[in-house]
Parts: structure tokens; sequence; C-alpha cells
């Protein structure tokens, strides 16, 4: 999807796959075509495929009758391209307690502008795609970042490649709420180097406008991954952001280490730390989380648990202490059943 949180980590993601071998078409590689792998035979459980049909049948219908009020004549198939995934949630955590979480995402063509531009909706949170300040998660937010806050946004994007390696994006939106008017605009640069096996750099650049997210801001983000065997990816990422409204430059810095296995499974393991130079306390979190990621019941439906624990201090009265925290998740895609190691509950 063109949605992707930052592009580098999909592309990082896609090298895992790039690289495994025939034998792991349907194992946890980050995103690797399925096979007919359906664990459990179609016809039990049939109220799954339903109500994954009628999801993927809203969102490229909805899109196919928006994009023929303009003059499109382009057949159903066009839009039948349309992708995206439905995630509910439950996380808790010793310092911010129980939190149930929704998120949704669709992506769709746009064939009546050009094969370039496609549209989404989603609840999503704006930190991680509007000004990628934080580490992207993705589908859910981190819950120790400092006041996380989903909205549901509706935008369009334009991808053009510039040449081998390089992309340059750019897209606008606003969040659909009666309550203020708040558009976003971005534009970002995104530049590949290298080999899986020998090494990879990514580069990305992205200048962007929302008055929620600090008014006019830049970020500017670096990722260097290995393939290490064909089933062991490590990704290092730094990334700082500075916004005209933020407290100085807001920064993180992970590092992950992407396990696949036979039969669409995936553990990942990530160690984070972040913080912002002018906040009252500059190193805001530091913590590990280990996530396990399996396709259950069918290929398009996928089980994640994880547990971590976290060390977040957002004010200097507060005492800094481990806070373990425990999650579960469930992903359903629709319009790809490709199965992604990278976790949705980080």
């Amino acid at each position: 999807m063109g949605l992707n949180p930052p592009l580098g980590v999909g592309c990082a993601l896609l090298l895992l796959a790039a690289s495994a071998p025939a034998h792991s078409q349907s194992s946890g590689d980050a995103s690797i075509p399925a096979e007919s792998t359906t664990i459990v035979p179609p016809q039990k459980y049939q109220w799954l495929d339903e109500v994954r049909e009628l999801v993927y049948d809203t969102v490229w219908e909805s899109a196919m009758h928006v994009d023929r009020w303009f003059g499109s004549e382009e057949p159903d198939v066009a839009y039948e391209q349309a992708s995206g995934s439905l995630v509910p949630g439950l996380l808790w955590d010793r310092y911010d307690g129980m939190h149930t979480l929704l998120r949704f995402l669709g992506d769709v063509p746009l064939p009546q502008l050009s094969d370039s531009f496609h549209a989404f909706i989603g609840r999503l949170n704006p930190e991680e795609f509007v000004s990628e300040s934080q580490a992207p998660s993705g589908v859910f937010p981190n819950p120790y970042a400092p006041y996380p806050q989903d909205e549901t946004l509706l935008g369009i994007q334009y991808d053009q490649p510039l040449h081998p390696g390089a992309q340059w994006d750019t897209g606008a939106g606003l969040p659909v709420t009666l309550s203020r008017f708040d558009p976003y605009f971005k534009g970002g640069y995104l530049y590949v180097i290298g080999d899986p096996s020998e090494g990879v750099l990514i580069w990305r650049q992205d200048a962007f406008y929302q008055s929620s997210q600090g008014g006019f801001g830049a970020t500017n983000r670096v990722d260097l991954q290995r393939l290490i065997t064909p089933g062991l990816l490590l990704s290092w990422t730094a990334s700082t952001t500075y916004a005209q409204r933020s407290y100085g430059w807001n920064s993180y810095s992970t590092f992950d280490a992407y396990f696949s296995y036979a039969e669409r499974r995936a553990l990942v393991a990530e160690v984070e730390v972040d913080g912002a130079t002018e906040a009252p306390v500059p190193l805001q979190d530091y913590g590990v989380k280990v996530a396990y990621r399996r396709s259950i019941l069918r290929d398009w439906l996928i089980l994640e648990v994880r547990v971590g624990v976290d060390w977040p201090r957002d004010f200097v009265w507060q005492r800094r202490e481990a806070s373990p925290g425990i999650g579960v998740g469930f992903e359903m895609e629709f319009g790809s059943d490709v199965f992604l190691a990278r976790p949705i509950t980080f």
C-alpha cells in the first residue's frame, strides 16, 4: 500500500522477502505472496470470509463511485486493486494502564488521475504518518509516546520514481471531524543504496505542515539494514524532527531483529530510545519489546502477542520506573494476503 509507515521500513522488509529462499514462500518473511496454505478449510467460520469481503467491497466500490463523479470510465477491476487492514487490539502496561485500540486503513487507486495517485482513509496516529516524529508502529501507536492520539484521516498521495533507488512523493489530507479544520501537507524524498546481503542504506527527508503537528517542520531519517540469513533481518533506525512549535529536536532510535519462520510465522524484537532536546525530560523513554506473529484460521488473519518493558518519564517530578506491558492484536488484511513480519502492537 502507498501508506506504509515511513517508506524506509517498507523497503527494508521487502528486502527480507526478496532474498528469501523458495521454501519460505509461505513463511513469516516480511512481504511474500502467500501460497494456497489456508490453515482451516474455508467452509468453517464462514462469517470471517463474509466480514472480510464486506470491508473490501465497501472500500473499492466507494472509491469507484467517487472517481466516476469526475468522469472515470475505468472498469471495476481497476478499483479492485484496493487493499488495507483492520486491526483491533488490547494493550496493558503499568505506566498507562489498559488500552483498547482499533485501527483501519484502506488504500485505493485513482486511475482517473494517473497510476501515481492513490487515496486513503484510515484511523492512524498523525505523529507517525504526517510528521513521522514517532517510530512507525505498523498499525498501533507506541503506547508510551507522549500524548498519543489517533485520528481518522482522509487523504491523497502522489508517488513518482525518479531514478533507480530514489522516489519523490507528496500528499495532502485532513482529519474527518467537525470539531476543527486541520489539513496537512507533506512531501518527501527517499533514496536507497546497497545490497541486502552486504547492507542497505535508506535515507528519507520529509517536509510537512499541520497545525496540530507543530506547524511547518522537517523530519530526517536514516535506516541501516542487513540480511544476515534468509530468515533474519537486522535494522537500525535514527530519526529526528524539528517543527515550529516543538520541544526542540524530537528524536528516536530503534534496533530491530526480524526472524521469519515457515507456516507464516515471525518473531520481532526491538530496542527503542526516544526524547526531545528541549522537553522537561529530554530522555522520555527507552525499552525493549518482543512480538510473535502468525496466521490463524486464514492466511489473511494474523494473531500477534507481545511483551515488553519500558522506562518512561514525561515530567521532572516523576520517578523513572520499569513499566512492563503485554498486548494482543488481530490483523485482518483485505485485498491481499501477503504476510508481513512488521509488528502491529509496537
